[in-house]
């Protein structure tokens, strides 16, 4: 919560600063720190004087940062809620099999004589058991596997992101030097 609000008051402060020295609105201040912040850039609105040219990287820079830290914030709030999730699971699940096996024991106990249901009611929760220990090797397994392909979408993401930017930059370079020329 602190984070957004650094990053609201950052994004007010600068475009209060950016709409003073470019003698332009309030509103068109926030609007522009919004678009180059979230590196939008549509061109709209242009720093004209020196110092907002100057400033403008360092605003944006801090804006990005500040901007990836709460991003970062909401995953990892989102991952500590399913590991929380899959903690209490776990807990139940063990509560559910040490219920079964003190019922199994409480019926042995009242009827000694009756050895045969015993031996299979046991036999059966260790079968319940080794099922369930499957099941959750599975589902970890199953978890190595999605955290590879997203670690492994995340990086092709990345590399087709700095691409297109590079791609962009040279674009954006060779149109700025026609128009020059």
């Amino acid at each position: 919560m602190m984070q957004t609000l650094a990053f609201f008051i950052f994004t007010g402060l600068c475009a209060l600063i950016f709409s003073r020295v470019e003698n332009i609105t309030y509103l068109n201040g926030i609007y522009y720190m919004v678009v180059t912040t979230l590196t939008i850039g549509f061109g709209d609105i242009v720093p004209h004087t020196t110092i907002m040219k100057v400033l403008t990287f360092p605003f944006a820079v801090v804006g990005i940062t500040l901007l990836a830290v709460i991003v970062t914030s909401i995953v990892r709030l989102l991952s500590d809620r399913a590991r929380r999730t899959k903690l209490r699971m776990k807990k139940e699940l063990k509560e559910e099999v040490s219920k079964k096996r003190r019922q199994v024991g409480h019926v042995s106990k009242l009827n000694p004589w009756n050895l045969m249901t015993r031996k299979e009611d046991e036999e059966q929760i260790r079968r319940n058991l080794t099922l369930q220990e499957e099941l959750q090797k599975l589902r970890e397994e199953n978890w190595a596997r999605e955290r590879r392909s997203n670690i492994q979408s995340m990086v092709v993401g990345f590399t087709f992101f700095l691409l297109f930017w590079f791609i962009g930059a040279v674009i954006f370079n060779l149109v700025e030097v026609s128009f020059i020329a």
